[in-house]
């Protein structure tokens, strides 16, 4: 909206608009749509031929318009910039404000399609994440005006920071270039060593890089789309299954990862003792242990130790429940 100043400016245009029509009709004795058309072409600048024969008093009043005008017009337009220059300055001002209050958040770096595509996965989830991206417009024409985004480079320490990364769980890099996605990898670990990195490489090349550079999980997006295509061409049935738990849309049921924190409640306790299907009504389809080894359909009597990774299924209130059941009781 704009502001009572520059309002007030306008309505002294329109002033000078209608002074202007009416000097013509006195001095040049013409009709009054005659006079407003010159008085037009003459704050418009457009250099047309004058409507009529004018006197040399008729000359001074142009001149008297033109200045008059042109100058207000100067005043108006440098007074509209520095609103929208104040405006910036306010959104980036309330957006930092708002990302200082975020904790245990996610990171999207790069708003590409496919940073566009994890944005939409992260919201439908309802999930807290910031955007960095440096080409600002790509953001306001794409994304939801409640998204938090940061312009500037995410590969530099400085946006990094002001992302909140120290306080982040997770950054999904999926910049333009793999040579920024190595960078982006580097400033994020340096920064939070406990900081799990997903990110993207276009080349197999790029990705024992970027995990000697610290990524935990690196993607390359034209394989994992063949490696999906495949697996719908062999077997549909089964991949169909889990797009609809992946993409459950309006469907409360989910796949998630829950882990066992130590002095827990259901640390030391097995599936049994838990009575997870009675208690929870989820389904554990599989334990990771802290030393790298996975089970699926694990042994009900298998006892839960700190740090375990279990993939439970279930819907999404049930495993809220489980997972709240899975954490120290310090929290």
């Amino acid at each position: 909206m704009l502001d009572r100043k520059i309002q007030h400016l306008l309505l002294s245009m329109l002033g000078i608009i209608l002074l202007g029509t009416a000097g013509y009709v006195v001095i040049e004795d013409v009709g009054w749509f005659d006079a407003f058309y010159m008085t037009s072409i003459t704050l418009a600048t457009v250099g047309f031929e004058e409507v009529w024969d004018m006197s040399d008093l008729g000359h001074a009043w142009t001149i008297f318009i033109m200045f008059s005008g042109i100058g207000l017009f100067f005043i108006i337009a440098g007074h509209i910039a520095a609103q929208a220059v104040d405006l910036k300055r306010y959104r980036r001002f309330r957006m930092a404000k708002q990302v200082k209050k975020l904790n245990d958040h996610f990171i999207l770096c790069g708003f590409g399609r496919m940073g566009q595509a994890i944005a939409r996965e992260l919201q439908d989830a309802g999930k807290t994440f910031v955007i960095i991206e440096k080409e600002l417009e790509k953001v306001a024409d794409s994304v939801d005006g409640d998204l938090l985004f940061i312009e500037g480079d995410a590969t530099q320490d400085e946006i990094l920071i002001e992302a909140g990364v120290e306080r982040a769980t997770t950054l999904i890099g999926v910049l333009k270039d793999d040579q920024d996605n190595l960078f982006l990898t580097l400033s994020a670990r340096s920064l939070k060593p406990d900081l799990l990195i997903l990110t993207r490489a276009t080349v197999p090349e790029s990705i024992p890089k970027m995990k000697r550079a610290g990524a935990n999980k690196v993607i390359n997006p034209y394989e994992a789309a063949g490696t999906k295509l495949a697996r719908q061409a062999m077997a549909p049935g089964i991949v169909d299954f889990f797009e609809l738990i992946m993409n459950r849309g309006n469907l409360d049921l989910a796949l998630e990862t829950i882990i066992i924190e130590k002095a827990s409640q259901a640390e030391g306790q097995s599936m049994i003792d838990l009575e997870v299907r009675k208690n929870f009504n989820i389904i554990i389809t599989a334990v990771e242990q802290g030393s790298g080894e996975a089970s699926f359909n694990p042994d009900p009597n298998y006892k839960f130790k700190a740090n375990d990774k279990l993939i439970a299924l279930g819907r999404i209130n049930d495993l809220v429940q489980f997972e709240k059941h899975c954490e120290a009781h310090t929290k």
